[in-house]
């Protein structure tokens, strides 16, 4: 059993504690489903440099916390692995970069879903014989492959909002400012396209699409449209039982709505230019209705997703087709705050948020940092949304 556990797979969620008692802390940075890989990492402080180090984990996962006793050694920290199960995983020296991390081959065997254990860190600081643990666990379970047509997201930072001149060509706002630093520290999967008609009517039994069949024969793989915020947070409740009762959901992942940072993360692909493709927009490169100056583009309607070009990550129609819900709730003001942040989610707000422009947009809407706050119980025929497989947030 230990010689398959070193070769399967794990999704994890970091459980933090109310206090940080080492400074220690695991953290996911590739959550696995078999098929593809894992990769998981402590976090500490610069001063443990030089460290040995080693991984415990034990199966299964141990609902508890203990204290040990060593002669000759001063335990730092809380066990939250059975001391009577663990066994070791990784080992090493701590670097000066003050994370370790480790990766994990995921076989495509589906006798391992389901299976979970804890994983903790401790490390050894030889000079005083001074053992510490990390403040966390990481809770593990094998999950089952993902649906298609998601795409895996490493985490990352980017550069949110735009600069860009407040009149033409790019008709810049104040909202879009700061331009300011966004650490996306979680992985996670989004959709590769956007929602479409027939998928979500085979989750909800319903169809609010004006652009559908018989009057438009496509209108099944077009984007669906005319859906509130709350129909795309009850599509995606609902996606997530589904999904769940097949073993495809990681622990701690649930489908929801992009945040505003993980959706402009994933537009722009690396980019920093105003779109993800560079500084203009042409009508060969999305579905939208104008591109400024001169050159009128769309027919009046949605087309079949994934007709454009995908961005450097593969992600189709990030502009044009659909305006796309986000989870953020927004106030209406220039709101970016001016220095770094990491996983930016706003949960309280009079207005939702749209982005990425739609069919009927005008080619600056449809700028990767273009903001758009609406009321969410609002409906429109160039609105839908794209749905991610993501760390559920408080």
């Amino acid at each position: 059993m230990r010689i398959a556990l070193l070769g399967g797979s794990i999704v994890a969620l970091s459980v933090p504690l109310a206090a940080q008692v080492t400074g220690r802390s695991m953290n996911l940075r590739a959550p696995a489903v078999i098929g593809q890989t894992a990769r998981f990492a402590m976090t500490y402080p610069v001063s443990a440099t030089g460290n040995l180090y080693v991984f415990l984990w034990c199966c299964p996962p141990f609902p508890a916390t203990t204290t040990l006793t060593v002669p000759g050694f001063t335990l730092v920290g809380a066990i939250r692995v059975d001391p009577l199960t663990t066994v070791s995983a990784y080992s090493g020296v701590l670097g000066p970069l003050g994370t370790v991390a480790h990766s994990l081959a995921v076989p495509n065997d589906v006798s391992f879903v389901g299976y979970a254990w804890d994983l903790q860190s401790v490390d050894l600081e030889a000079s005083t014989c001074t053992v510490r643990f990390a403040d966390n666990e990481l809770t593990i379970a094998i999950a089952n492959t993902p649906p298609p047509n998601l795409v895996p997201i490493p985490p990352g930072t980017f550069q949110m909002g735009s600069n860009a001149t407040t009149g033409p060509p790019y008709y810049s706002t104040a909202d879009e400012r700061p331009v300011h630093q966004v650490t996306i520290s979680r992985p996670f999967w989004i959709g590769s396209y956007e929602v479409t008609q027939s998928e979500y009517q085979a989750v909800t039994g319903t169809n609010p699409s004006y652009f559908r069949a018989p009057a438009w024969p496509n209108g099944p793989n077009q984007p669906v449209e005319q859906v509130t915020w709350n129909d795309a947070m009850a599509y995606c409740a609902a996606l997530t039982a589904q999904q769940a009762a097949l073993g495809r959901v990681p622990s701690g992942y649930q489908y929801r709505l992009p945040t505003e940072a993980e959706w402009e993360y994933c537009c722009r692909a690396g980019a920093t230019t105003e779109y993800n493709c560079g500084p203009t927009l042409d009508c060969p490169q999305a579905r939208f209705r104008y591109s400024w100056p001169a050159t009128g583009c769309s027919t009046g309607s949605t087309v079949v997703v994934g007709n454009y070009a995908p961005n450097a990550w593969g992600l189709f129609d990030m502009h044009g087709n659909v305006f796309e819900w986000c989870l953020d709730a927004w106030d209406g003001s220039a709101n970016y705050p001016p220095s770094p942040v990491v996983d930016p989610y706003v949960q309280t707000g009079p207005f939702g948020l749209v982005r990425g422009g739609g069919w009927n947009s005008i080619s600056y809407d449809c700028r990767s940092a273009n903001r758009h706050g609406v009321q969410r119980s609002s409906q429109n025929l160039d609105r839908g949304f794209r749905v991610v497989l993501a760390p559920v947030l408080p």
